[in-house]
């Protein structure tokens, strides 16, 4: 999960001539380097300065000052006080976050009971699933108000990325067949913003898949945008979240549950979503602005070293140390003031079983899931009903769902639920440590509480000295670390802890998939490693470290590409630039292969936007690069679209960790002059952040 910071260095960032690159800062100059002199290098050129005299009392004062210094020096040297290397500090002015990051002065405070939406999270909205054969397929319209807020998820007031006010934000619920219509409205100062519906297959409409720079420009502040997709032949746990920078980290995520009457799982008495994710006390912006300069604020030696959260989330919730101050990066001494949080509680009623439906929506950490003194069902992994699997806990990595079956057959009572992070898994490999995650034991807790009725509310209010008391835990907790992949986890010590998924061939689909026949030209190799690049350490994909497409996206020139061969080069770049990494899977009715080979000591959860396929082994959308080791990728080509594959760690995507997949071209062209051309002309313009006709502004104020 922490990236290995290799030392070996590599050439430079690849961009294209003339190009200026906002990861690094610099402006790049139009000649190659191979042909530029020196005084050409915008960090070699110098400036004449004026010639100024001296005065010869000065100039003695000067020598004198000087000897005293070595004199002192060689004294110190000499009576054998040890030596120290120094670092040279230069200490900055203070800084402006809300005319940096361009964040209000003014937010508004949203208190917890506004910002959890507790009748969503236990799915009590009366959503009515359709019979089979039953009911047309229906539009199920919704509404995004993306908004900047003061929140306090675990009591500690931060910058937030809300959606209607809430984190985790709205939950969208459809039967499969529906068509999902949201309309997002940009009500941020500064900032924009898209929304990509994790996991959902994008039939036939890949300018709505939601990844800024990649499938859309995008949406600027105060206008708006209308996705609108069909779910076809999909059911389960999904979730949609910002793909815009890293406001997701913010706060800026939520639920999918596409219901199915034919869903191939166990029925149950209820079911529940749980969301486990990491909160950062500093606006996400301020982090990653820290975390691509050569230093950052946590570690002021080392570039690339990635940010540790401050405390884990259950249900966007938790208690927090109020006086502890953050490792990472910490705030403003003018926070208000800090309340402790409270727990995520639940209920369930003796005897009756519950469906839990898992999500990691973290910015950086893996997971092993568990309950005390309870046995879990695996039933759903990624929107993909498998096989029953009896286990005491589930690994979750980043972008990955899980639904479990619990059974409340234990001595009535509150257990814990535990989420755990595989503590062997990152810190042996991390330069510094997170005194909240320390504090908190590197994981988070909720409490699941017996009751005798449905109606039952008593014992689940998680505020502490609140009026309702939960009952004081019972029970022991099982296995809390995560089993798989043992053996490729180098620095674990005498700990029995894996970094991995549970083995491919472990879970067994439900509906059974034919393999596919891949075609050469449908087979591709990348590797990925960490290397320093001049003063930043980056992660370069094959030979590209990627950066955004500046005022474009890569779907809309790739319509304007030629791909043949005499266009193709050793970067797989095209003319999009030699920033960008697109692997061409052309030939239709065949599948593709895509091998991913890790050169780094950790593990790393990769999420292609489209779906995997083997011969009925284990279908996901994410999936779990062991270190120094490969995973194969099998998918049919059979979704035209320009579909992004990248590691799901936040910060990594950030610092260069993904590609494109250009899918039969020509029949996305295809596509595209087919589509609604007011759609495309709106979101063409936001490209240039300019007016459109057809564009309906975001309404003022904030949700």
């Amino acid at each position: 999960m922490l990236g290995h910071r290799s030392t070996n260095s590599a050439s430079g960032l690849m961009v294209p001539d003339g190009e200026h690159s906002p990861g690094l800062g610099i402006a790049w100059p139009s000649k190659t380097w191979a042909t530029a002199s020196t005084t050409d290098l915008p960090f070699l050129k110098s400036k004449k300065r004026s010639q100024r005299t001296v005065s010869l009392r000065v100039f003695i004062c000067s020598l004198i000052c000087l000897f005293v210094v070595a004199l002192s020096l060689g004294l110190g040297l000499g009576l054998g006080i040890p030596r120290y290397r120094y670092k040279t500090v230069y200490a900055a002015g203070p800084l402006n976050h809300s005319a940096h990051y361009g964040v209000p002065e003014d937010l508004d405070f949203v208190p917890i009971e506004r910002l959890i939406n507790k009748t969503e999270l236990e799915l009590r909205t009366g959503f009515i699933v359709s019979e089979k054969g039953k009911g047309e397929p229906r539009v199920r319209d919704y509404v995004f108000n993306v908004s900047q807020a003061l929140a306090a998820p675990d009591g500690f007031a931060k910058p937030a990325v809300l959606v209607n006010g809430q984190s985790p934000g709205p939950l969208i619920e459809v039967n499969v067949g529906d068509t999902i219509r949201v309309r997002v409205n940009n009500l941020m100062a500064n900032a924009s913003t898209s929304i990509h519906w994790h996991g959902i297959n994008q039939i036939g409409t890949p300018w709505m898949d939601g990844v800024a720079s990649i499938s859309q420009c995008g949406i600027p502040p105060g206008r708006s945008f209308t996705y609108e997709f069909r779910v076809v032949d999909q059911r389960g746990t999904f979730w949609w979240h910002a793909h815009s920078s890293v406001q997701y980290s913010d706060g800026a995520y939520g639920a999918i549950v596409i219901h199915d009457a034919d869903e191939m799982v166990p029925k149950t008495d209820d079911e529940k979503l749980v969301f486990v994710s990491d909160v950062y006390h500093t606006y996400g912006s301020v982090i990653l602005d820290s975390y691509l300069e050569p230093t950052s604020r946590w570690d002021p030696s080392e570039s690339g070293v990635e940010p540790l959260a401050d405390n884990i989330l259950l249900n966007g919730q938790n208690t927090y140390n109020c006086s502890i101050t953050s490792s990472t990066f910490p705030p403003p001494a003018n926070q208000p003031a800090c309340t402790g949080g409270q727990l995520y509680t639940t209920r369930v009623r003796r005897g009756h079983s519950v469906r839990l439906r898992l999500i990691n929506a973290s910015s950086f950490f893996s997971y092993w899931f568990s309950v005390d003194n309870h046995t879990l069902s695996i039933v759903e992994l990624d929107g993909v009903e498998v096989e029953p699997i009896s286990a005491r806990g589930v690994y979750l990595n980043l972008g990955q769902r899980v639904s479990v079956i619990l059974t409340a057959d234990q001595t009535p009572g509150s257990y814990y639920i535990r989420a755990s992070i595989p503590k062997t898994c990152f810190l042996p490999y991390s330069t510094y440590t997170s005194t909240g995650l320390e504090a908190a034991e590197y994981g988070v807790k909720g409490i699941l509480t017996y009751t005798e009725h449905d109606n039952d509310e008593e014992g689940v209010d998680g505020n502490r000295g609140g009026p309702g008391k939960v009952p004081e835990p019972i029970g022991i907790a099982g296995n809390t670390s995560n089993p798989y992949g043992v053996e490729n986890n180098g620095l674990r010590g005498d700990v029995w802890e894996g970094c991995d998924d549970m083995p491919f061939d472990m879970p067994v689909p439900m509906r059974k998939q034919p393999a596919v026949n891949v075609s050469e030209a449908n087979t591709h190799y990348i590797e990925y490693a960490f290397r320093q690049a001049q003063e930043v350490n980056r992660i370069f994909v094959n030979k590209t470290s990627y950066l955004p497409l500046a005022n474009n996206a890569t779907l809309w020139k790739a319509v304007e590409q030629q791909f043949t061969a005499d266009r193709d080069n050793s970067y797989n770049s095209w003319d999009f630039g030699l920033n960008q990494q697109v692997l061409l899977v052309p030939d239709a009715d065949q599948g593709a292969q895509v091998v991913i080979n890790s050169k780094d000591a950790m593990e790393h959860p990769w999420h292609l936007h489209t779906t995997w396929n083997l011969a009925n082994p284990m279908r996901r959308d994410t999936v779990t690069v062991p270190p120094e080791t490969h995973v194969v990728l099998r998918f049919a080509a059979d979704n035209p679209g320009l579909w992004a594959l990248h590691c799901h760690v936040a910060w990594h995507v950030e610092g260069g960790m993904l590609l494109s997949l250009a899918e039969r071209p020509a029949d996305l062209a295809a596509l595209v002059r087919a589509m609604d051309p007011r759609v495309r002309r709106l979101s063409q313009s936001f490209c240039g952040a300019g007016d459109d006709d057809d564009d309906e502004t975001a309404p003022a104020g904030r949700s």
